[in-house]
């Protein structure tokens, strides 16, 4: 068995994006174990990504499943896999070790492969990677029935208006004799709505004496089923009927993936509003799961907040902004513009039709004009960059006006060299700095300049290439 361990550049922990507590005998999984089965199955169209792996509100499935358990707070989830290791350990980073089993070998290889790093002792949960949509209050509520019982085994059933595709739970007398596969039901039964929809909670010494009675199954679900066959055999079994069948809703195409991704936006949006958050015109607004608003702060209709964004108090976003993994300090106003990879202090404004790329740091009460880059840069507190402006791979100092159509010249053709701009500057419109250079706090540039020479501080230069006012060349006197 191989495994792979989350390691320093794990991807941060997306928030769960529901969860309205229920009455449950749990409040916690923390003495519970999950196994959560990653299928490397892909779709029948061609795609190439496993199913689990597919993204839902931003976030791959998997790691939905395994941020519910963490928020929960079970201390051992394992997510194991018959695909590519190294692409299930990414996605899932610090929320658990992942570990790998035979092509083929199914539930009972999975099983076999997650026993040896969980406590083989108290209760497991056992999840299909392909449940994203699965909710606190169902889990809970769910691990409540289990350990109000006294049976080994308890599986998640619902009602589905179309149950294809999932096993059928067969009842005499409303007592559970087991589940037939859908292929191996009578025809009397297929039309039975009651399916097992894949979720189980298991006594662990009961579980792993069980799986080694499991015949080897490339189909997880038919695999699983036949716990339930081994339960009425012997230790007893449950069934606990789901309220709210959306909970339990495989994605198995892109059909499926696209529903499961409008009803967890939804439940992102609701999340947000209930906390705090004002969206304008909902529907038009895109939030993915691990992004995180606080309270006051409003988004405007065509806004698009992705990835590991973070927005603090009293902000204003959009219309029509994309924010993907940014941190955005508090009372920023941000209009129409892409930003990405990078950190915003108190009181910043940008845009719109700004673009701020990758790596670069903008510090308080900055001003970002319409049309303006910046790329892998730190601006300075107080600092304005005027409209039709270009920072790269520079450091701009405090208190810096840049004025319009000023741009940082960094690559050369092979390679970036950086700028560094110091405090209290003013550039005049147009000025080109062609990098590597270094401007002095308190210097001056004038219109339409070519910067290719250090300028000393508090230094006029003017020209192509800029030169010192007053210099020889320049009109006037070397001085």
């Amino acid at each position: 068995m191989t495994t792979r361990s989350p390691g320093a550049a794990s991807m941060p922990a997306a928030p769960s994006p529901l969860n309205t507590p229920i009455a449950s005998p749990v409040a916690t999984l923390a003495d519970w174990s999950a196994i959560v089965i990653a299928s490397a199955r892909t779709e029948v169209d061609g795609s190439v990504r496993p199913l689990a792996l597919q993204p839902v509100a931003g976030v791959p499935m998997v790691r939905l499943i395994c941020g519910l358990l963490r928020d929960l707070g079970c201390p051992r989830v394992v997510v194991v896999t018959d695909g590519d290791l190294d692409a299930f350990a990414t996605a899932i980073g610090e929320l658990g070790p992942v570990a790998s089993t035979p092509l083929g070998s199914g539930a009972s290889g999975a099983l076999i492969a997650a026993r040896d790093l969980i406590e083989p002792r108290g209760n497991v949960l056992v999840i299909p990677g392909d449940m994203p949509l699965l909710a606190t209050r169902t889990l809970l509520a769910f691990a409540g029935r289990h350990l109000s019982g006294s049976e080994a085994l308890t599986f998640l059933s619902a009602y589905l208006l179309d149950p294809r595709g999932h096993g059928r739970v067969q009842r005499r007398d409303g007592h559970v004799e087991g589940v037939a596969r859908e292929l191996d039901a009578l025809s009397t039964s297929r039309g039975q709505l009651e399916v097992c929809a894949g979720l189980y909670a298991a006594d662990a010494a009961w579980l792993f004496d069980a799986m080694s009675l499991l015949a080897p199954s490339a189909d997880d679900e038919d695999a699983l089923e036949g716990l339930v066959t081994l339960a009425v055999a012997g230790g007893g079994v449950n069934a606990f009927q789901v309220a709210e069948a959306v909970d339990v809703q495989h994605v198995t195409d892109r059909v499926q993936l696209a529903q499961a991704d409008r009803v967890m936006r939804d439940r992102v949006r609701e999340r947000l509003m209930r906390g705090g958050v004002t969206l304008m015109d909902p529907a038009t607004i895109y939030v993915d799961a691990g992004v995180e608003v606080a309270p006051d702060t409003t988004l405007l209709p065509g806004t698009h907040l992705m990835g590991t964004t973070r927005i603090a108090r009293g902000c204003t976003i959009g219309p029509n902004a994309i924010l993907r993994d940014m941190t955005i300090g508090e009372r920023c106003e941000i209009g129409g513009s892409t930003l990405e990879g990078s950190t915003l202090a108190t009181g910043v404004t940008v845009g719109p039709y700004c673009h701020v790329r990758p790596g670069s740091t903008i510090d308080q009460d900055v001003h970002l004009g319409n049309y303006a880059e910046v790329k892998a840069s730190h601006i300075g507190a107080r600092t304005a960059v005027g409209h039709f402006s270009y920072i790269g791979d520079s450091e701009v100092g405090v208190d810096v006006n840049v004025g319009a159509g000023s741009i940082t010249a960094n690559y050369d053709g092979v390679e970036k060299h950086r700028t560094v701009i110091g405090d209290g500057v003013h550039l005049g419109s147009d000025t080109i700095m062609v990098a590597p250079v270094t401007i002095g706090a308190g210097a001056s540039t004038g219109a339409g300049a070519v910067v290719v020479d250090d300028v000393a501080p508090g230094a006029l230069v003017i020209g192509v290439p800029a030169r010192p006012r007053g210099a020889a060349g320049e009109g006037g006197q070397a001085t």
